[in-house]
């Protein structure tokens, strides 16, 4: 998210015209600008990071039930949360059960951060360059529709999810993004987030000069996901715009009371004071795991705590080691069923080749509609699956 002084960047009354009219259109077809509002209610949790499992949504090792709960999906609103895939970004607004790892979510909004054709990629395909945005990836990138790293191209489409990974130049291509989710697309929109900057009286953004109504009202220093049409001289047809910043983030922290955010630092003032995309933590009082774990620029954290003028007030920080694989679970049907070794659940291909014992069945029992429950680690585009139980 953005730097903090860029948090309070005013709207102009055109701006607030183009929120209304577009609400509005919204409905019907045509261009959209949305301001990502909280939610309501005074007390409950609100929790941020990328997905790492289902039966429940699970994010930050706590356990939506999600039955009840809408969803958005790049803010169209979906039927239910089976359209939600492993490595998504997703905010969830609900209620923390008395056991701390389980809640309930009353909305779960996804965005993803960047579409378009991969203009530039790294030797080993360590980091790629999409829509102006430098993705980096880590051994837990989801990938869809492709086997890993080592398959992907210049010149391929695809949409990635993630989480900031260093300061935002405005206007400029630069800002570093870790990719948590990158899938193959057809679609030819082009999606890029970071903030504003103007050329003469005209917006840019990560190079990309925008046009189109959608864009007249933005300013220099918003940070902004926009999704529009891309032309020969690299400028960018607004279709829709979303305003984000730790400003929105930390309106939907003092909604909800509590607040779990996986983030990564972007800035430190001290060995307990640092930034997370824009967001300001104190962990003064912090509980800090693993013991004498050091919270640097690019450090990825999950960071527990609640709101107090503008600042997250953590009691409790995990530093994570993003080498090492985390660990998935699922719970859900078989969609698809090839073998032990390519098996779809969720949405997810599955290998489970490598164990030897099933709970409350065989390895033969596998078949399409078969309810199982699994964890398991992620190596490109496949879940290697380390247990395995069935009805679960």
């Amino acid at each position: 998210m953005s730097d903090r002084s860029h948090q309070d960047t005013a709207l102009t009354r055109r701006h607030w015209l183009l929120l209304a009219s577009s609400a509005l259109a919204g409905c019907g077809g045509g261009s959209s600008i949305t301001a990502g509002l909280p939610g309501t209610g005074g007390t409950g949790i609100y929790a941020q990071g990328s997905i790492s499992g289902f039966g429940s949504v699970i994010i930050n090792g706590i356990r939506f039930d999600d039955t009840a709960a809408s969803v958005q999906l790049d803010g169209v609103m979906q039927k239910n949360s089976g359209v939600l895939r492993l490595g998504m970004v997703a905010s969830v607004q609900g209620e923390r059960g008395a056991d701390p790892a389980l809640g309930t979510a009353k909305s779960i909004e996804v965005w993803s951060i960047a579409q378009g054709m991969i203009s530039q990629l790294a030797l080993g395909g360590s980091e790629f360059t999409v829509a102006g945005m430098t993705l980096q990836i880590d051994a837990n990138t989801v990938f869809d529709g492709m086997a890993g790293a080592a398959a992907l191209s210049a010149g391929q489409r695809v949409v990635v999810w993630g989480l900031q990974a260093g300061g935002l130049q405005a206007g400029m291509m630069g800002g570093r993004w870790l990719a948590t989710r990158v899938a193959l697309t057809a679609d030819p929109a082009v999606v890029s987030t970071g903030l504003t900057g103007m050329a003469g009286q005209k917006p840019v953004l990560n190079g990309l000069s925008l046009r189109g109504e959608a864009a007249m009202a933005l300013t220099a220093g918003q940070q902004i996901r926009v999704q529009g049409t891309l032309d020969a001289s690299a400028s960018l047809l607004v279709t829709s715009v979303k305003l984000q910043g730790a400003a929105q983030t930390l309106q939907m922290m003092q909604s909800q009371g509590e607040a779990e955010i996986e983030a990564m630092v972007t800035a430190v003032s001290s060995a307990t004071r640092f930034t997370m995309e824009g967001l300001e933590v104190d962990a003064s009082a912090a509980t800090i795991s693993p013991t004498g774990a050091q919270i640097l620029v690019g450090s990825r954290l999950e960071v527990e705590g609640s709101w107090r003028s503008g600042v997250l007030i953590a009691t409790k920080v995990d530093v994570k080691n993003e080498q090492i694989s985390q660990t998935v679970e699922i719970k859900a049907k078989i969609e698809q069923f090839t073998s032990i070794a390519n098996f779809v659940v969720r949405g997810q291909m599955c290998d489970a080749s490598g164990i030897t014992s099933v709970g409350h069945g065989t390895l033969a029992d596998l078949r399409v509609g078969l309810t199982i429950k699994l964890k398991g680690t992620q190596a490109g585009n496949v879940l290697r699956v380390t247990e395995l139980e069935i009805g679960g």
